[in-house]
């Protein structure tokens, strides 16, 4: 009783870890863009990372086994990384940052759905009212300044939760087996030669700015890429996705105190309203069904 009870709280510290280092991401990358267009950030953010991750967990780098695995591990990182952060960034120059963060976090809900329909997880009553109660709780955060150019954004951000929903879903369904650790740094490798193919038709950033960018970069790389994909996957190789989703709403309500402690931009009443059904959601998700 009392191991279930430690691994109950280590992977809480893990689940808050992961939505921290995440969060961080959001206000650093408004910093890291105003130094390099969006595919030479994706590609130097996933690249600069593979150290680290080896360095955190040395098994990571070991070869995978087979073409399968490898091309299912390829496909894992274009849909978990490349296309996600590709849609998002582009997706975000047609809207704000409040609508992007909305439609994005529409992602557990997505997901959620996903894992009922193509893995057979059950719901269950009280899961469902905590992913629609953590929505309203994000859409309150971010209402204050909601404003949309257009269809274009809202399409592209869409594609980016649907993208990164199919990631969890294909982990889930043909990678559970494998070693999390590997197929973690291999989809991060694997991303990386996507967005250098991308980075060698648009062009490497100039030195100036890669010297401008390198203290933000260190971030987004370390405990925002290495450390947090690490806990994601491993986390996705011992929870139902429907288990693991409810908490991803952390991430951008985190990211509203960060950006206040990074940027300096101000926490209004109707976003800590909306801290509540958000706080709420998560609790009744938690709950055994």
């Amino acid at each position: 009783m009392c191991s279930v009870e430690v691994r109950g709280r280590l992977d809480w510290i893990l689940f808050l870890t992961m939505a921290s280092a995440w969060a961080l991401n959001y206000p650093l990358s408004k910093i890291a863009l105003g130094y390099v267009d969006p595919f030479q950030l994706t590609f130097l953010r996933f690249a600069a990372a593979l150290p680290f991750m080896a360095a955190l967990m040395p098994r990571s780098a070991r070869p995978l086994r087979g073409l399968r695995s490898n091309l299912l591990v390829a496909l894992f990182g274009a849909l978990d990384l490349l296309a996600a952060s590709l849609l998002w960034f582009m997706g975000e120059r047609y809207t704000t940052p409040s609508v992007a963060s909305i439609i994005i976090y529409t992602y557990p809900v997505l997901i959620t759905a996903m894992g009922s329909a193509i893995l057979g997880e059950r719901m269950g009553r009280r899961r469902a009212s905590g992913i629609a109660l953590g929505f309203l709780g994000i859409a309150l955060v971010f209402s204050s300044d909601v404003r949309v150019y257009g269809a274009l954004g809202p399409l592209l951000l869409l594609g980016a939760a649907l993208s990164f929903s199919a990631a969890a879903i294909l982990y889930r369904k043909c990678l559970i087996g494998e070693d999390f650790a590997r197929v973690n740094f291999y989809h991060v490798a694997f991303a990386a030669l996507m967005a250098a193919a991308l980075v060698s038709v648009t062009g490497p950033p100039s030195p100036p700015a890669l010297m401008g960018l390198l203290p933000v970069l260190i971030v987004m790389s370390f405990p925002g890429t290495a450390v947090a994909y690490t806990i994601y996957v491993y986390l996705y190789s011992r929870h139902e996705v429907t288990e693991v989703a409810p908490y991803l709403f952390l991430v951008p309500a985190l990211s509203v105190i960060l950006s206040y402690l990074v940027l300096g931009v101000a926490i209004t009443p109707v976003e800590l309203a909306g801290f509540l059904p958000l706080a709420a959601g998560i609790y009744l998700s938690s709950l055994k069904r």
